[in-house]
Formats: C-alpha cells, sequence, structure tokens
C-alpha cells in the first residue's frame, strides 16, 4: 500500500494541467502567430502603403513632383547628385511621386549610360525596400489568415508562387502594372526573395532605358501642351503631318508603339504562362486520378484472388 500511494502520487505529480503545455502556449496554436499583433502590424501597414500617398495627393503636394523641381532638387547637391537621385528613387515613389517622372529625369541630369544605371539601382533598393515593408508587417497575418482557405484569388496566389520568376519580369516589363504594388503583393505572399530580386532586376531594365532615353521629350510634352492637347491636334483637329514634324512628338510616337510593344509581348507571355500552367495541372490531376484507379483495380483483384 504504501508503494502504492508513493507511485500515485509520483503520476499526480508529473501530471500537467493542459495550460501550461507547449502547444498552448502559444498565441495561436501551433502556428505560434500573434494574430492580434500581427493583425496591428498588418494595418499599420495598410495605411502606410495606401493613406500616406492619399495623403498628400489631398492635401495637393504631388503638384510639386515635377520635372523641374526634381531636376532642380537634385542638380542643387552636386557632387551629391548621383546618391541624391537614386535616393529619391527609393523613396520619392512611396508617397505619391510617379515613378515615370524619376526615371525621366535620369535622362536629363545625366547622360543615358549614367541615368539608366542610377535609375536601375533606385528602382531595384525600392522593389527590396517595399518587399521587405510588406514581408516583416503583413506576411504573418496574410498566412495565417489564408490557410487551408480556398477561392479563386488563392488559387492565382498559388500559381504565381509556382511561376513567380517569369510572372514577376514580365509584370516588370509590362507598362501598365504599378511598381510599388507588385513589390508588395511579393513580399506579403512571401515569394522567394532571390527570384523577386533577379526577376526584378533583369524585368526593369527595357523600360528603364526606354524612360531615360526617351522621357525627356515626354515628359516636355507632359507639361507643355499636355499629351491629351496634343493628341486632339494630331487625330481630331487634322495637324497630325505638321504636329510630326517637331523631334519631341516623334520621340513621343516611338515611345507609344515601343510600350505597345512590351504591352502585347508581356500580355502574349502571361497567356503562354497560365496556359501551359493549366495544362500541367490537368495532366497532374489525370496522374492522380489514374493511380487512384489502379490502385482500386488492384484492390479489387487482391480481394477477389483472397476469395
Amino acid at each position: 500500500m504504501p508503494n502504492e500511494k508513493l507511485n500515485n502520487t509520483a503520476e499526480t505529480e508529473n501530471v500537467q494541467p493542459l495550460s501550461s503545455s507547449p502547444a498552448s502556449s502559444k498565441p495561436n496554436g501551433e502556428s505560434g502567430v500573434n494574430l492580434r499583433k500581427e493583425r496591428l502590424k498588418t494595418y499599420a501597414f495598410i495605411f502606410f502603403a495606401i493613406g500616406i500617398p492619399l495623403f498628400v495627393y489631398l492635401m495637393g503636394w504631388e503638384k510639386y513632383f515635377t520635372r523641374t523641381n526634381i531636376i532642380y532638387f537634385v542638380d542643387y547637391h552636386h557632387t551629391l547628385a548621383p546618391v541624391i537621385y537614386i535616393i529619391g528613387m527609393v523613396f520619392f515613389p512611396i508617397i505619391g511621386a510617379p515613378r515615370l517622372i524619376l526615371t525621366a529625369v535620369g535622362g536629363a541630369l545625366f547622360d543615358i549610360t549614367l541615368g539608366t544605371v542610377y535609375a536601375m539601382i533606385g528602382s531595384t533598393l525600392a522593389g527590396v525596400l517595399g518587399y521587405y515593408l510588406a514581408y516583416y508587417s503583413a506576411a504573418n497575418y496574410f498566412e495565417a489568415v489564408t490557410t487551408k482557405k480556398k477561392n479563386r484569388f488563392l488559387d492565382m496566389l498559388d500559381f504565381t508562387k509556382k511561376n513567380n520568376f517569369w510572372l514577376i519580369f514580365l509584370a516588370r516589363i509590362c507598362p501598365v502594372t504599378h511598381y510599388e504594388a507588385i513589390n508588395y503583393l511579393c513580399g506579403t505572399s512571401k515569394i522567394p526573395f532571390r527570384s523577386f530580386f533577379w526577376s526584378t532586376f533583369f524585368g526593369i531594365i527595357p523600360g528603364t532605358f526606354v524612360y531615360v532615353m526617351m522621357g525627356e521629350a515626354v515628359m516636355k510634352i507632359s507639361e507643355s501642351p499636355g499629351i491629351g492637347v496634343l493628341l486632339k491636334k494630331m487625330f481630331v483637329d487634322g495637324q497630325f503631318s505638321e504636329m510630326m514634324k517637331n523631334s519631341d512628338v516623334q520621340m513621343l510616337m516611338y515611345v507609344g508603339i515601343i510600350l505597345l510593344v512590351f504591352f502585347v509581348s508581356t500580355m502574349t507571355g502571361f497567356y503562354y504562362i497560365i496556359k501551359h500552367g493549366k495544362e500541367a495541372e490537368a495532366a497532374e490531376n489525370k496522374k492522380i486520378s489514374d493511380a487512384v484507379e489502379d490502385q482500386g483495380k488492384n484492390s479489387g483483384a487482391s480481394a477477389e484472388s483472397t476469395l
């Protein structure tokens, strides 16, 4: 009897309440994600990514992000102009400055070669910054709330992860995609950084070169008389031949043609990747279905032989 009491006492001492178990001590079960903390971080990130540019727009401060003002600001620093320009390429778009204007300024301040190099450095660093801002602010919460959920958007996101390099590469070349939005989306969905970095680096080369080389002419027309007015004169008022004598207008037309080629090429690339992905998924599903069917036949044959 004494031995049984000792054993019972030892067993009782070894029993731990459920609340003190390692798994239950985590804020969110096995994942260990503090959803409240991650939610607050995500809301702060959304405010930062959307609220600040919106605030700048509502305050009317976007009028200061003109070609003339940016050139003056960068050129004012003389020797440090390349460094200031690269820093501007990284941070100004976050608060609403158009990246196209910043890239075009590189062609005005520096020659085509240096302007392209500086613009690429700034754009790549901006991509890295945006990626990690989203990664450390919103990725954990997004992953926690979407785990084991199925819908069309998440299926598309899963497909993007499987084909991330080429999709990001094409998105960088496409003239209608938003640069910062891609950075944030890739960071939030935890696209592998190495793939994100190199697809961004190589993907921005064509557009950066075009905007630096031809952006100065485009910016002149954008500010005076304005692209809308110019197009009206050319195609509505019948002054096409007269306006095409202007070298800046010719450059604008070249830019338009090149951007159209970029757009058609990237749309074709997107179509091919999506089509190939669907075919691969269908083949994989058929393979699984065939394997299940074969397994069923083998089980049936085995049962018959047993009888």
